[in-house]
């Protein structure tokens, strides 16, 4: 392989996915070997002034500091800017959350906020061949429909994987090429972690004793799928409106007509809605389950997860927030974003004028959350309905049109801050009905 190879191919992508010239453009940059590479051969096509680097500590390595210190070091070198941030993943973790699901969850919030606050019209991120290829067998092995085997697609939103047709390894040869070092997350050699299992046991297992070309096979596989996956896309939607109610707000599916639907779109338009509102996705003999329900005579309530529930009665298959049991109240610190009932809710600074006013001792932080509470009056859960808020002594609360703005009393009231709530039924009623 030439030493232009690798830049190449690369310019290559960029133009076939329309992404060149797309600017400025945010880099997630850990330090390793993959989002080092990432950061090269952006600044071979990029000017400094068009590119934003993000690195998150997550606080979880003692060494970790170091990772922040040497991506700052290389991004002065080439003049351009850099956001560093510690994001302690396991103070910051919620109840039940795994380490591995809270780091990402922290890494996309901090992207989120990063490229609101500079404009960034894309995200890269350092995925490579091998990360595809491993991603769609431990779908597979969680019990994951064809969807699943699909893995990471090349483009979500703003967030692009530039790097899947390259292997790990022909990025290293290229960045030693070029002179430049990366550095060696030692918990990458800990398989504590599933990830870390399937890349260093499972994954050199297959090529040694199954095929040599197991991870170019499972990621051609994933590319097939992926393929299906948006033609199966267009067939579910169509579908859902041919068996929707339209003027509900969540979804509602006529239950005869579903019936009538092949077995295997049936189950692919279940999983579709769940995509639709956002929810995680159903393991395989979870949406067999939903679907025999569905085919059975007779009324039932179907939990998919703790936060939407699906029920079947009077000839409807309805989806609506969840039993009022459940989240009687959720806390919410600033610059947090998390699912509630029937919404998406976040939590943030009212603009660069809050900021500059309160800077880091402003009142609103980790310290004192926002108490969202389930609000008394009666409502109907098959609609999506505002909480009431409660911030204790330092601010008031004033409900808007769909947020709340926080306020701070001194002389006068001052907003330093908005909690926002964006309805799951949003999405549903924009991808379907406009």
């Amino acid at each position: 392989m030439t030493k232009s190879d690798v830049p190449r191919r690369f310019r290559g992508v960029m133009e076939r996915r329309g992404w060149l010239g797309q600017t400025p453009v945010l880099l997630g940059v850990s330090g390793g070997s993959d989002s080092m590479s990432l950061l090269c051969l952006f600044s071979r096509l990029y000017e400094p002034s068009q590119l934003i680097v993000v690195h998150m500590d997550h606080g979880i390595r003692g060494a970790s500091c170091g990772d922040g210190e040497f991506v700052k070091k290389r991004c002065a070198e080439l003049n351009v800017r850099c956001v560093d941030e510690r994001r302690p993943v396991p103070e910051l973790s919620r109840k039940g959350e795994s380490e591995e699901a809270a780091g990402r969850r922290l890494r996309y919030e901090l992207y989120e906020e990063t490229a609101q606050r500079f404009g960034c019209r894309l995200a890269a991120l350092g995925h490579t061949r091998d990360d595809l290829a491993e991603n769609a067998l431990m779908n597979m092995a969680r019990g994951c429909g064809l969807w699943g085997v699909a893995g990471m697609p090349e483009q979500r939103g703003i967030y692009i994987r530039p790097l899947l047709s390259f292997r790990r390894e022909e990025l290293r040869d290229f960045l030693r090429a070029q002179g430049w070092s990366w550095v060696e997350d030692e918990t990458n050699a800990l398989n504590i972690y599933q990830r870390n299992r399937v890349r260093n046991e499972v994954m050199p297992l297959l090529a040694r004793e199954v095929n040599p070309g197991v991870v170019e096979h499972l990621a051609s596989l994933a590319e097939e799928a992926q393929l299906w996956r948006k033609m199966q896309e267009e067939q579910s939607a169509a579908l859902c409106r041919e068996v929707s109610l339209p003027r509900r707000g969540w979804p509602c599916l006529s239950l005869s007509k579903l019936r009538r639907v092949h077995e295997f779109q049936r189950r692919e338009l279940l999983r579709f809605v769940g995509r639709r509102l956002g929810l995680a996705a159903l393991t395989r003999p979870r949406v067999e389950e939903l679907d025999r329900l569905t085919c059975r005579s007779g009324r039932f309530v179907f939990q998919w997860g703790s936060e939407v529930d699906v029920e079947a009665g009077d000839g409807l298959l309805c989806w609506h927030p969840a039993a009022e049991k459940r989240l009687e109240a959720l806390r919410l610190s600033l610059g947090e974003t998390a699912r509630w009932g029937g919404w998406k809710v976040s939590l943030r600074l009212k603009g660069a004028s809050a900021e500059s006013d309160f800077g880091p001792r402003c009142p609103l932080d980790e310290a004192r959350p926002v108490v969202l509470q389930k609000n008394t009056e009666k409502y109907d859960v098959t609609t999506s309905f505002f909480p009431v808020i409660f911030q204790k002594n330092v601010f008031r609360a004033e409900k808007k049109q769909n947020r709340w703005e926080i306020l701070r009393h001194s002389v006068k009231y001052n907003i330093v801050a908005q909690v926002v709530l964006s309805p799951l039924v949003g999405r549903w009623r924009e991808s379907l009905w406009n």
